[in-house]
């Protein structure tokens, strides 16, 4: 058979197509560090990082909800906090109202502290984050409304929030599971400094009782937030561990060995070079070029 120089012009130059085409390739992945850059790399392992970066996203999307949920009930339990501190110190103003060793002078000072009390008590109730009000259920835009004979106005909605693709949490305490249940508690302060303005010592007796109660409601609402919250805390640490493990599968699967990537580049470079260079020397000048 003869051989043509067009024949081996175009063998040639189909030799270093494939050969430019190995170096191009070698040298993206050390550019980028993975081994997949499009489909055709790898068509199974392309599917396998598909699945696991989609699984990735999702376990991310849920970590935000989760470290959402924190943030709402880390306010709502400094809140509750708060707000059993002030039933705490409204005890014991009670317990020594009545005692009967005070002068009406020193009843009258209880009262206006009761009286402070519960104004700190309607600040605490109204509490925000974000913007948002954490007490007033669904309607998290308005605050709740006290009146001044301690009626309250308010959304007994609950606030869910997804934390995996199986549960959901209740983010939120509600106004009448705090400060409306079994005791009002803006009428129970209502009611103990009208008895120290008043000196009735059975109604201050029984004001207390109101007060003590109260300081139970809270601390049901404050233990019932704090098994909730345990339990989110528990998914968001399982998901960022879960996706240490993703991640890492993930980069097994597309990323390359980079001094093994490296080498190849430089073996690609070589081969391309020397092609180059044979075909210098096999491509001889043709009768055209004489005739120029």
């Amino acid at each position: 058979m003869r051989i043509t120089q067009q024949m081996l012009t175009s063998n040639m130059t189909t030799q270093m197509n494939r050969n430019l085409s190995n170096l191009e390739k070698a040298n993206q992945e050390v550019s980028t560090g993975k081994r997949i850059n499009k489909p055709s790399d790898d068509p199974m392992g392309t599917e396998k990082s598909l699945k696991l970066s989609s699984q990735l996203a999702r376990n991310e999307q849920f970590e935000r909800n989760t470290d959402y949920a924190m943030s709402w009930m880390d306010m709502t339990e400094r809140t509750l906090s708060s707000v059993s501190n002030v039933f705490q110190r409204a005890n014991e103003l009670g317990v020594q109202a009545s005692s009967g060793t005070n002068s009406q002078d020193e009843l009258d000072t209880m009262a206006k502290e009761f009286k402070q009390l519960r104004e700190e008590l309607e600040g605490l109730a109204n509490t925000k984050l974000d913007g948002k009000y954490i007490f007033n259920g669904q309607k998290t835009d308005q605050p709740i409304t006290i009146e001044a004979n301690g009626e309250l106005t308010y959304d007994n909605g609950s606030m869910k929030q997804r934390i995996s693709p199986f549960s959901e949490v209740k983010l939120n305490v509600s106004a009448d599971e705090v400060f409306d249940n079994d005791v009002n508690l803006f009428k129970a302060l209502d009611r103990f400094s009208q008895a120290l303005t008043t000196g009735n010592s059975e109604e201050m007796n029984a004001a207390l009782g109101e007060v003590q109660k109260g300081s139970d409601q809270i601390l049901t609402s404050w233990t019932g937030m704090g098994a909730r919250q345990s339990r989110v805390e528990s998914m968001n640490q399982r998901l960022k561990d879960e996706n240490i493990s993703v991640q890492s599968f993930l980069s097994k699967n597309e990323d390359v060995d980079l001094a093994e990537a490296i080498m190849k580049l430089k073996s690609e470079e070589s081969v391309y070079q020397a092609t180059l260079a044979s075909s210098a020397k096999i491509i001889q000048p043709s009768l055209l070029d004489f005739l120029r």
